[in-house]
């Protein structure tokens, strides 16, 4: 008699949980990396001001209504160091009336953002 074993393609039920329990895992680090970026990002002084700054100004009240939120997508980075550092960012900013980009240029110096666009 000849016995022949067949095996079982896919995965068994505890590896399948491991593997969706190690996705669910991977996908909360990665979100909330992003998240926390974000944030800073969104609620850092430079780009705080360059928002109150975009909202006085009248063609962009205008043309976007306020108050002004910023977006969740980013491009660009803030780097500070011992009072001084740099700014360069595009950032998505909203109003009821529409949206656009908001393109923000400064430079620090002890202490005080100095805005360039």
């Amino acid at each position: 008699m000849v016995r022949v074993r067949v095996r079982r393609q896919g995965c068994t039920p505890l590896s399948c949980l491991i593997g969706a329990l190690l996705f669910v895992v991977i996908g909360v680090c990665v979100g909330g990396v992003f998240l926390g970026v974000t944030g800073l990002v969104r609620n850092s002084d430079v780009a705080q001001e360059a928002l109150t700054r975009a909202g006085r100004d009248p063609q962009v009240a205008a043309a976007l209504g306020t108050p002004l939120e910023i977006g969740w997508l980013f491009m660009g980075s803030i780097e500070t160091s011992n009072g001084s550092g740099n700014a360069d960012l595009t950032l998505p900013i909203s109003g009821p009336r529409g949206s656009g980009q908001m393109t923000v240029e400064a430079v620090r110096r002890e202490g005080v953002w100095q805005y360039r666009r």
